[in-house]
């Protein structure tokens, strides 16, 4: 991300009002004002802001949708409800619960005839997080064959 280090404007016929640089939100807002109204052609504007035309077009949508919160950094990560419902939470544990030898997979082909699709990696996930995995099998010790 581009760190704008200069004093920007907006600009109008009565005056200016002065963004502070580390404003990221009002920065963007004053780069979609200059880009929208001022009649100048938009790479001059995206240059003059450090900012690509995908970008630009992005907080345009956003702020068309959200209003100047569209326009607020957002944290990383899901944006969403998160995808294991406590009933398939509840359901995972239960079966490994029930019968320890049951695999991820089987647990998951179950969630899907129930009309969950869960993945095997999020069965997985539900169960490392409560500590019910297994240790991974090992392969039986081999015999000395007759010719060792």
């Amino acid at each position: 991300m581009l760190r704008r280090t200069s004093i920007r404007e907006i600009k109008g016929p009565g005056g200016a009002l002065q963004v502070r640089p580390e404003d990221e939100a009002a920065a963007d807002l004053a780069m979609l004002i200059e880009g929208e109204t001022s009649g100048r052609p938009l790479p001059v504007v995206l240059a003059e802001f450090g900012r690509s035309r995908s970008t630009y077009y992005e907080k345009l949508r956003r702020f068309r949708e959200q209003g100047l919160s569209g326009l607020l950094a957002r944290p990383p990560g899901p944006r969403g409800p998160w995808r294991r419902p406590m009933a398939v939470v509840q359901f995972i544990v239960t079966a490994r619960l029930k019968e320890p030898e049951r695999s991820a997979a089987a647990i998951a082909d179950d969630l899907a005839r129930q009309g969950h699709a869960v993945s095997v990696r999020s069965v997985e996930r539900t169960l490392s997080q409560f500590g019910l995995t297994r240790p991974p099998r090992t392969a039986p010790p081999r015999s000395p064959s007759p010719r060792d």
